[in-house]
């Protein structure tokens, strides 16, 4: 078995490049440098070696790889097209679907990586995690993900998130505002993240459990459930530094 992990670790697919692009230009707020790594082409190596690979099999080898390479496709398809305001500026408003890229020897669009692949794989935290170039996206990380650390680092994602703009709270005018996501893909944390919480629906109270569980301080406040709940307008304004 020893033997078969070595094995194993020796043929892992290397992210340590797009690490390096990350730790130099993404800042501590997930703003990116578009413009250093498009005058630099820092992700095409990477990008490069993204379409020969072979997919992992392992599970967390597998989503790490596949969160990476959502993440530097959507950051080199910015950077190509840099300057612009926001991400739906291109292919009519949906690049998500309206474009290809080779990935471990396929044409994938980003969609098909984040709901084909991504989601089935029935960890929520993923959506801390990917990152569509936007003011209104969980903050991109300044790392890379690795099969290794990655429930650390998923969870580390989950606690920007709700930190930085998964959720705003204000206790004076009892309030509850959550980000959009919860509202789009909320049926990804019903039934994982509970705890009974008054006067909200299923999708709210998964929400709220898993945003509670990283800001102890306001815990108590959200297991009420005594205040309104509502989503807030998502901005697809670039992530730009």
């Amino acid at each position: 078995m020893l033997l078969i992990a070595m094995i194993s670790a020796a043929l892992a697919f290397d992210h340590s490049a797009f690490d390096q692009v990350l730790r130099q230009h993404v800042n501590r707020r997930g703003d990116v440098n578009y413009a250093a790594i498009q005058s630099s082409g820092a992700l095409d190596g990477y990008l490069s070696s993204l379409s020969t690979a072979s997919e992992p099999t392992a599970r967390a080898e597998k989503m790490a790889f596949w969160i990476n390479a959502y993440n530097a496709l959507t950051v080199d398809l910015i950077a190509d097209n840099y300057p612009l305001g926001s991400i739906r500026d291109l292919d009519g408003g949906d690049p998500w679907n309206a474009r290809t890229f080779p990935v471990a020897g396929r044409q994938i669009t980003l969609n098909d990586i984040e709901h084909k692949i991504l989601r089935p794989m029935g960890d929520a935290r993923i959506h801390a995690a990917v990152n569509c170039a936007s003011r209104g996206c969980p903050p991109l990380a300044m790392h890379a993900f690795t099969a290794a650390g990655l429930n650390g680092q998923l969870d580390r994602a989950s606690a920007h998130w709700a930190t930085r703009n998964g959720v705003r709270i204000d206790e004076a005018q009892n309030t509850v505002t959550l980000n959009q996501i919860f509202d789009w893909y909320g049926e990804d944390f019903v039934g994982v993240y509970t705890g009974d919480i008054p006067n909200v629906d299923d999708k709210q109270e998964a929400a709220i459990n898993f945003v509670a569980q990283y800001l102890p301080e306001q815990a108590n406040y959200l297991k009420t459930g005594e205040y309104a709940v509502s989503y807030h307008s998502y901005s697809w304004k670039l992530n730009a530094q």
